[in-house]
């Protein structure tokens, strides 16, 4: 669990939560007691004009200091502030029970620094005990002796009351924050997660075999293209395996057929059934040509499977595509002759291609002799070579013959392992050589393709990259 995707993402999801509900608290914290300082500063500038005038009346009524504190105790202790009223820089009555009475008040405040008057001057004020207090004063001249009297209210510099207020809601909001936030730290982790787990369990349907298994797409996009691939893969997957089955039956057949004519004809030599000199010749020449056929099928395949895995090295030097052209079809001059089959040659002037000259005319030998086979008595096969017209820097070998042509539902597996159409009149081909044309065209960075209108022969073209002389 605690090594599960969805499980750190879920961690991660609730950390950044609880990481900014942290960063807003504090935040809130600092921006509240500024707020709180700016609130108890305004309260008692704003209170303190009313309390100096019932000061001043009391004193004109002869009231003592003391007892005009006592009188207004209760007032300001609901308010949860204070009064001191303060003469010749000394405290004279303090509504906290006198507490403050005898204690020394600056009656310029240090960081006052116009002469007091009749507006407020508000400051912070340190009582004897240490603590700290807002203050609002001002001065009621005394009409006794002159000595001014200061109306002071103090209040600390922390509202209690406000906090306790505030807390509890502020602690509520906190839990339904960051229950809300896990549940969504929770879900979100399952949307993300859950295309992934899908992918995991098709993962394992494909291990065990089942290669019919196709994912949902759905999810974020990058999820969605994740499913696409593994559905490709899956296909791909699934196309290897029966291209598997299929090669491992096309190389059983294509074994096995002259192995039991080898078979047949050497138990015939054994068992003295052919037993003339014509019969022993007649046999051996079959088992001989059946032997030769297992020989190129077997150096076929080994040709291809070193080329699908890139262990064949192609060597780089510079070609000339007429001359190879010329020499390529010069080895299927008499063939064709004998059949009366007119091979002519076509190349422009002038063309080098950079590559494996044997292997490229390799390429060209298996598309000359598939035209062969397919070019009917008094037709003709045509190979032309010139710059690709819609393909600058390329050059374009095609090879058209008079045949009956390719089958549309053929043209797509022509070079395909062991493709065969119209498998009668492909007597002695083992269905490799195209597939090794476009291995080895591929691998020269060019491209190779069919045409073949109905009924109007075929047409193999090759591209490859040209290259200055």
């Amino acid at each position: 669990m605690a090594k599960s995707l969805r499980f750190r993402l879920f961690l991660s999801y609730a950390a950044v939560t609880l990481i900014i509900l942290l960063a807003a608290g504090l935040t809130l914290g600092v921006i509240w007691r500024g707020t709180q300082e700016r609130f108890v500063r305004a309260r008692l500038s704003e209170s303190l004009p009313l309390t100096t005038r019932l000061v001043r009346v009391l004193l004109r009524q002869g009231v003592p200091p003391e007892e005009i504190a006592q009188q207004v105790a209760d007032e300001f202790s609901q308010r949860r502030s204070r009064m001191l009223l303060v003469q010749r820089g000394r405290v004279i009555g303090d509504t906290a029970n006198g507490a403050l009475v005898g204690q020394r008040f600056p009656r310029r405040p240090p960081e006052q620094t116009r002469p007091l008057g009749e507006r407020p001057v508000s400051g912070v004020f340190r009582a004897s005990d240490g603590r700290r207090f807002f203050y609002a004063l001002s001065v009621i001249p005394n009409i006794k002796d002159g000595a001014p009297i200061l109306v002071v209210q103090i209040a600390p510099r922390r509202l209690f009351a406000l906090r306790e207020e505030m807390a509890r809601p502020l602690l509520w909001a906190g839990i339904v924050a960051i229950l809300a936030g896990l549940a969504f730290s929770w879900l979100i982790s399952r949307w993300i997660t859950r295309p992934l787990t899908q992918i995991a369990s098709a993962a394992d349907e494909i291990a065990s075999g089942n290669l019919d298994f196709q994912l949902q797409v759905s999810g974020p996009t990058e999820v969605e293209h994740v499913a696409r691939q593994f559905n490709n893969m899956a296909t791909e997957v699934r196309a290897s395996r029966q291209s598997q089955r299929e090669f491992i039956a096309n190389v059983s057949h294509d074994l096995k057929t002259p192995l039991t004519a080898i078979q047949g004809f050497s138990q015939a030599l054994v068992e003295g059934v052919a037993a003339d000199p014509q019969g022993v010749q007649r046999a051996a020449g079959v088992i001989h040509e059946e032997a030769l056929r297992m020989n190129r099928l077997v150096d076929q395949l080994l040709d291809l499977a070193g080329l699908e895995a890139g262990r064949v090295q192609m060597r780089r030097e510079r070609v000339d595509l007429g001359a190879l052209l010329a020499r390529t079809a010069a080895r299927f001059q008499p063939a064709a002759a004998a059949r009366e089959i007119a091979l002519s040659i076509d190349a422009a002037p002038d063309l080098w291609i950079l590559g494996d000259g044997d292997r490229l005319g390799q390429v060209f030998a298996n598309l000359l002799d598939n035209a062969l086979r397919h070019t009917p008595e008094g037709g003709a096969i045509v190979c032309r070579a010139a710059r690709a017209a819609d393909a600058p820097g390329m050059v374009e070998v095609t090879v058209s013959d008079t045949g009956p042509g390719i089958a549309v539902e053929d043209l797509p597996h022509v070079f395909d392992r062991f493709y065969q159409a119209e498998k009668a009149r492909r007597r002695g081909s083992s269905g490799l050589g195209l597939a090794i044309v476009q291995e080895i065209v591929r691998a020269h960075g060019g491209d190779v393709g069919v045409h073949s209108p109905p009924g109007q022969g075929a047409t193999f073209w090759v591209r490859l990259p040209v290259t200055e002389r």
